[in-house]
Order: structure tokens, then C-alpha cells, then sequence
């Protein structure tokens, strides 16, 4: 009996040593995974902040400098014009945001929270759920990105990466995961991590209008240009008005300027774009909108200024090589009455840009191949190109989309709402 005692209590005090030791082994384990998932939170919110802060001057401006914006593949503006890069007008930085803060609300609540308790186990198990989630989701847009769009922003790339590092963090910090999961835990730490994601959406949407860039006028430093009846307006510097020829005869000079709207309209805007660039995409988008509401009383005139060296002495090196022969293609398709039809495919279809497919884009707008050929052999479309890249270079264009609003730059946001606030001061100006 005595015996029987003893080695109980042998084994009783092997078990407390082995107790003792346990914590200390886990413990050390676990403060690197904690520290290991909020560097890399901290990270991916960051990359986030990024992305929306890009994403937001696209929108403003149709073009960006953005380092990411490498070549027609690697390209963040490219990606940031695509469709996918919002969900419900929302864009996808914003989400990332509320995403990553939420990885480091849990993780802090992992660190103060013992794992046993409740708390520690909610959090904990959340935490997992949400870094397999965003592995599913990283897969999901670099798939679309990779089939769709056909462009890489190394902004979000970063942002998979994270997510993928994330789950290999998860993988092996497994051992400090509380088990077994509980419903009731992660239900609750759903509903929390929805409540974080809804008040940062909430509070990064406010920071985005409040840094988006707010309607400018004809003058950047116009931050109002309408007038109210009977006040007088300040007094600012005003910008040069510049003289923008406009050839509304085929046979004037090396051809028509393709325009749309009222002829005899007193507010005339012009637009320098390229079919290749991702914001001129964005900005077809917002003209077909304005189109529609002022054609009666504006006229909106296409101009051509591809980032190509084959028709573009401005350009050194590869950029947009197959600018020029789609521009070259959307005048041909206008030969035909077809112009416009023509440049919304382009621009539509602007992810499959290619010589062959430009051929292609003006059959599916009902152009024959006998005309298509007779377009390709001859000189007066690619003289068209380098006269309008002629009008630019006086007019001090260097990029695209370049607007100009009764022969003024404007600079501004060009969203529709802001544009419309532009163009209905101008109405007002000339009447």
C-alpha cells in the first residue's frame, strides 16, 4: 500500500514538472507567433492604405505615377480601373483596411486573454478563420487579375503575400490554437470582426472624401467656379485660354476630329487620350455619362495621343505598343460612321489590346475586310495620330487623359459629379 502511495505521488510530481515546463515552451511559441501576425497586419493594413489611397487619386485624376505602375502587365492603375477593384462602389483597399484591423484587434486579444477562458479561445479561433478566409479571397482576386483584368498591381501581390504568410504563421503556431472550436466562439467573434469591419469601412470611407480631390473648375486653384446670382465672383488669376483647332470636314487637313453633341455648342471640351491607358478607360466611362446629359448643349471632341513610339515622337521605349494601331482602327472604323461604337469595345476590351485584335474590333463593329484594308495601306490615319500628338505638344501634353474645357486645362477630380459642377459653371460663363 505504501508502495501503491508512493509511486502515486512519483507520478503526481513528474506531472507538475512536466506542468511547470509546458508554459514556459508554449509560451516563448506564442509570443513569436503573436508578434509574428502583428508584423505582418500591420504590414498588409498598410499595403491597404496604399491601395486606397491609389485607388482614390485614379478615380481623381485617370492617371497615376504610382511606382507599381510598370508596364502594360505589372501595371496598378490597370487594376485599379478594372471593375473587380470594387464591391458595391466600395473599393477593395477599404475592405483590406477593416480586414487587417481586424487581425490586430483579435491578436491583442489573444495576447491578453488566457487561451483556456472563453475570450482567449473566441479570439483565437476567429483569428484562424479570418487568415484562411483571406487566403481564399488573395486566390481568388490574384485569379482574376492573372485571367481577367490580365494586369498585376505589386501592391496587392504584397497583399496575397501577406495573407499566404499569414496561414504559414497559422500552420505553425497551430499548437497554440485553442481547441476543440466552438460555434458559439466563433459566431461571436464573427459578429465582432463584422462590427470592426463596418466601423472602419465606415470611418476610412469618411477619410477617403475628405482626402479625394474636390471638383477644381477650369483653374486648379478654382476650388468654385458657380456664381451665385447677384454675388460677384472672386477674383483669382485665370488660366491661359488656348486656341485647340478643330477639323469638322474629312477633308480638312489630315482629317476630321471625331466629336459628339451639338455643333454649335459654346462649351467645347477636348480629350487627349489613349485606347491603352488604364484612367482614359476610366474617364470613356464618365464622358459617355456627361454625353448623355449635355449633348444638346456641349460638344466633346476626340483626340489622340497614344503612348507609342510607332506614331508618338515624344515616346522612347515600350509602353502602349499597340496604341497606335488601335487608334489607327478607330478611325478607320469612323470612316464608316462607327467611331464611337468602335472606341467603347476598345476600351472595353482594353485588357486583350493587340494589332490583331484591334482588326478584329472593327469587324465586330460591322466594318468589312475590304475596307479594313484599304485603311491598313493607307498613310492619312497615321498622319491623323502624329497631327493631333502635334496639337498636344503645343497644348503641353505630356500624359493621358489630358482635358481641356473651352481651350482651359482642367485638372480637377473627374468624376461625373464633379465635371457636371464644371461644365454646368461654364454653361452659366457663355451664356
Amino acid at each position: 500500500m505504501t508502495k501503491h502511495t508512493s509511486s502515486g505521488h512519483g507520478s503526481s510530481g513528474h506531472s507538475a514538472h512536466s506542468n511547470r515546463l509546458a508554459p514556459e515552451s508554449s509560451g516563448l511559441s506564442f509570443s513569436l507567433s503573436l508578434f509574428v501576425d502583428a508584423a505582418l497586419a500591420l504590414l498588409g493594413l498598410a499595403l491597404s492604405v496604399y491601395a486606397l489611397r491609389h485607388h482614390l487619386s485614379l478615380k481623381a485624376t485617370g492617371s497615376t505615377n504610382a511606382f507599381c505602375n510598370v508596364n502594360e502587365t505589372i501595371s496598378c492603375d490597370a487594376v485599379a480601373a478594372s471593375s473587380y477593384s470594387e464591391i458595391w462602389g466600395v473599393p477593395l483597399g477599404i475592405f483590406g483596411i477593416a480586414f487587417f484591423v481586424s487581425l490586430l484587434v483579435f491578436n491583442v486579444m489573444r495576447a491578453g486573454s488566457a487561451r483556456s477562458g472563453f475570450a482567449g479561445r473566441m479570439a483565437s479561433q476567429t483569428h484562424a478563420v479570418l487568415v484562411l478566409i483571406g487566403v481564399v479571397v488573395s486566390l481568388v482576386l490574384g485569379a482574376l487579375a492573372l485571367t481577367v483584368v490580365k494586369a498585376f498591381c505589386l501592391v496587392c501581390v504584397g497583399i496575397y503575400l501577406v495573407c499566404l504568410l499569414l496561414a504559414v504563421s497559422l500552420h505553425y503556431g497551430r499548437a497554440q490554437l485553442a481547441r476543440p472550436f466552438r460555434r458559439d466562439a466563433v459566431a461571436i467573434g464573427g459578429l465582432l470582426a463584422l462590427m470592426i469591419t463596418a466601423v472602419s469601412a465606415y470611418s476610412f470611407t469618411q477619410f477617403a472624401n475628405a482626402i479625394s480631390p474636390r471638383p477644381a473648375g477650369l483653374n486648379p486653384q478654382s476650388a468654385q467656379s458657380i456664381v451665385q446670382p447677384g454675388s460677384q465672383p472672386p477674383a483669382k488669376a485665370t488660366p491661359p485660354v488656348q486656341v485647340i483647332p478643330l477639323a469638322r470636314s474629312a477633308y480638312a487637313g489630315a482629317g476630321e476630329d471625331y466629336r459628339y453633341g451639338n455643333e454649335q455648342a459654346k462649351v467645347i471640351v477636348h480629350e487627349f487620350v489613349d485606347f491603352q491607358c488604364p484612367g482614359c478607360a476610366v474617364l470613356a466611362l464618365t464622358i459617355k455619362e456627361l454625353k448623355a446629359k449635355y449633348s444638346s448643349r456641349i460638344l466633346f471632341v476626340f483626340r489622340n495621343y497614344p503612348l507609342d513610339q510607332s506614331c508618338n515622337h515624344n515616346i522612347n521605349g515600350r509602353m502602349h505598343e499597340h496604341s497606335c494601331a488601335i487608334a489607327a482602327m478607330a478611325r478607320c472604323a469612323g470612316q464608316y460612321g462607327k467611331f464611337w461604337e468602335y472606341a467603347e469595345m476598345a476600351f472595353a476590351k482594353q485588357s486583350e489590346a493587340s494589332g490583331e485584335n484591334a482588326v478584329k474590333w472593327a469587324k465586330a463593329v460591322g466594318v468589312s475586310t475590304d475596307a479594313i484594308d484599304v485603311c491598313r495601306k493607307s498613310q492619312d490615319l497615321v498622319n491623323k495620330l502624329k497631327d493631333d500628338v502635334a496639337v498636344a505638344d503645343k497644348l503641353g501634353v505630356t500624359g493621358t487623359p489630358s482635358l481641356f474645357i473651352n481651350g482651359v486645362r482642367y485638372d480637377g477630380d473627374r468624376s461625373t459629379a464633379a465635371l457636371s459642377q464644371v461644365l454646368d459653371a461654364t454653361l452659366i460663363e457663355v451664356q
